[in-house]
């Protein structure tokens, strides 16, 4: 019974993931959300009082490291990505 679960969770796991995105584009948006929270650790770190210390700023900066983190991990090789495409490439069909 438990390898006939696990066969249908795998089934209905890589029929998903097909359906909806490749391992590799999991993989770069997985490496793209670990970029962004490096990102957030960063600007937590605060030194000083910004100038433009204000909500609307920070929500600004939010959605700026964001795309950075997007950008990041699509064109510079952190190895993230690679890593996981490795480790899970041989279960999940790409």
């Amino acid at each position: 019974m438990k390898n006939n679960m696990k066969s249908e969770l795998s089934t209905a796991t890589q029929t998903k993931l097909s359906n909806e995105m490749s391992l590799d584009e999991v993989a770069q948006e997985f490496e793209s959300i670990f970029i962004n929270q490096m990102l957030k650790s960063a600007r937590s770190a605060k030194l000083a009082d910004g100038l433009m210390d204000s909500e609307a700023y920070e929500t600004y900066q939010s959605l700026l490291d964001q795309e950075y983190s997007k950008t990041l991990a699509k064109n510079h090789n952190f190895g993230i990505a690679e890593g996981l495409i490795r480790q899970f490439g041989n279960k999940v069909n790409r």
